[in-house]
């Protein structure tokens, strides 16, 4: 069962249990970055995620958008298409 008390927004994050790397360092490789941005783009707390990563400055993929010190990473995140850029900015204005 869930605690409602307790519950927080990570523990309905759909990254819960994978493997943290895959969100920073492995985010380099065109495959695993792919996977990541269509878990993210798939997570019920995507908003939270990046305002959280935003919030307190942190860097590697939050909310479906790499970010270094808080902050959209130009590079990291080159590779997405206009239509995956579309779908995030959807999601994150909640007009899905």
């Amino acid at each position: 069962g869930i605690d409602l008390d307790t519950l927080e927004w990570q523990d309905l994050a759909l990254c819960a249990g994978m493997p943290t790397n895959l969100f920073y360092d492995d985010y380099e490789d065109e495959q695993v970055s792919h996977m990541v941005d269509e878990a993210c783009l798939s997570c019920p707390v995507m908003k939270q995620c990046l305002m959280q990563g935003t919030s307190n400055a942190e860097w590697g993929v939050w909310g479906g958008i790499y970010l270094v010190s808080g902050r959209k990473d130009e590079t990291k995140n080159k590779y997405k298409s206009p239509q995956t850029w579309q779908q995030i900015m959807d999601r994150l204005s909640g007009d899905e």
